[in-house]
């Protein structure tokens, strides 16, 4: 399954109530249309700017996933999950048994499983035992290409460690063709020039897609410029030929032209509420449901999520509220 071409459609698709009419057949018809968002720690070992836990008032969460609710999580939530993305808001690799949930997905056949990491407690033997176990996709955080933005951007990281986990994955490519390497970039203002050295990157590292996502304000940040509207211009350049490159290598990109306000919007009709999950040690996909009981697909039937799509189709109106968060503001191109 190519994830990224079913991304693409629905940015092609443009009316809202199809696309949640669409979720609802899928759900009649006990097909997979979910995705899962998994932190099994609510740590970090970087303190990244524009990330919360670079606030010095944030107290994380030391809670992390036991090893006997794995099985439990995989029963409750895979069955019905389009992919699972292990780590999310905190760094997964400080947690000992990924392996075990990566199994536990292919288990129940999840047909995209990605790990989304800062890569510094990763190696080559580590890496390799991931895809072993069926993960098809690493997802590599950085927020500059250059030494001093890099190390700027990412306090805690180091740019030559970035470069050894860089060459292990292109070690373990080479054993497992299918496994896929992604690039997040998280843009503001004072790195999007650096973003040019990306193209290098995509020369020397077989990137396989890439993701340019400008800033927003997610918590209290080390970093406080959310202002990156006035960078149009500078932006433009710089993303017209990172897209060249893409095209050129065929990379899947993940980028959008045009910068967003510091005040985000999104519509009252809203596809990633039915098929955003999130789950982590101490919340499991809604306030309200306890994988203990009985499987989350069964929980959204018997807590009316039918009639709340029937009723968004039909009699929602679709305007635009202030939001915080942004969800599918990319342009797809694969």
């Amino acid at each position: 399954m190519n994830y990224y071409k079913i991304l693409k459609l629905n940015r092609l698709i443009k009316n809202d109530r199809i696309k949640i009419l669409g979720i609802a057949l899928l759900f009649l018809l006990r097909r997979r249309f979910y995705n899962v968002f998994l932190d099994p720690v609510l740590l970090c070992n970087y303190r990244c700017v524009m990330c919360y836990f670079s606030d010095h008032n944030y107290k994380p969460n030391k809670s992390t996933l036991p090893e006997e609710l794995i099985e439990k999580v995989g029963k409750g939530f895979f069955n019905h999950a389009l992919k699972l993305q292990i780590g999310c808001g905190a760094e997964p690799t400080l947690y000992k048994n990924n392996n075990l949930i990566i199994k536990q997905a292919k288990l129940h056949g999840v047909p995209h499983i990605s790990f989304t990491t800062n890569g510094s407690l990763l190696d080559y033997d580590k890496i390799l035992s991931m895809a072993e176990a069926g993960l098809n996709e690493i997802i590599l955080s950085l927020h500059g290409t250059t030494k001093d933005v890099y190390e700027k951007m990412m306090p805690g990281g180091r740019f030559e460690k970035l470069h050894e986990v860089l060459n292990s994955i292109q070690r373990v490519k080479l054993l497992y063709p299918e496994f896929k390497l992604r690039i997040n970039y998280t843009v503001n203002p004072d790195n999007i020039e650096d973003l040019r050295g990306i193209v290098s990157y995509l020369d020397d590292y077989k990137i396989d897609t890439l993701q340019v996502r400008p800033i927003r304000k997610l918590g209290n940040t080390a970093y406080s410029d959310f202002d990156i509207k006035r960078k149009q211009e500078a932006y433009s350049n710089v993303i017209n030929a990172v897209h060249n490159k893409c095209v050129e290598k065929n990379v899947v990109s993940l980028l959008t032209r045009k910068l967003p306000d510091q005040k985000l919007s999104r519509n009252t009709l809203d596809i990633a509420k039915y098929t955003y999950c999130y789950v982590s040690p101490i919340y499991f996909g809604d306030r309200n449901f306890n994988p203990n009981e009985l499987s989350y697909i069964r929980f959204l039937r018997k807590n009316g999520f039918l009639r709340r799509i029937m009723k968004d189709v039909f009699l929602t109106r679709n305007t635009k509220y202030d939001s915080s968060v942004n969800f599918g503001n990319y342009d797809v191109n694969v």
